[in-house]
């Protein structure tokens, strides 16, 4: 049975954990801060940033749902469903 890429990523990271690599998480920040070249890391971070950081685990949710619809990011955001998922509901 073949796996899918994420559960390849899983098994991957699974392996570096358990070889006693310390993995180290970055925040969307940190990201578009090693790259201020990408457009797209940039839009990652500002909303991010807008919606409060990391102030609690549901930051996703939360740049998903973003109310704010005269930002000019809104169509950009990220944590969006694709086209494909929207038409098979």
């Amino acid at each position: 049975m073949s796996q899918t890429p994420l559960e390849k990523a899983h098994a991957a990271m699974r392996a570096r954990r358990e070889a006693g690599e310390i993995i180290i998480r970055r925040t969307a920040l940190e990201k578009a801060a090693e790259n201020p070249r990408s457009l797209r890391l940039a839009v990652n971070a500002k909303c991010f940033d807008c919606v409060g950081q990391d102030s609690d685990p549901g930051f996703r949710d939360r740049i998903r749902t973003c109310p704010v619809s005269r930002c000019p990011l809104n169509p950009v955001r990220p944590y969006q469903k694709s086209s494909d998922e929207d038409a098979e509901e």
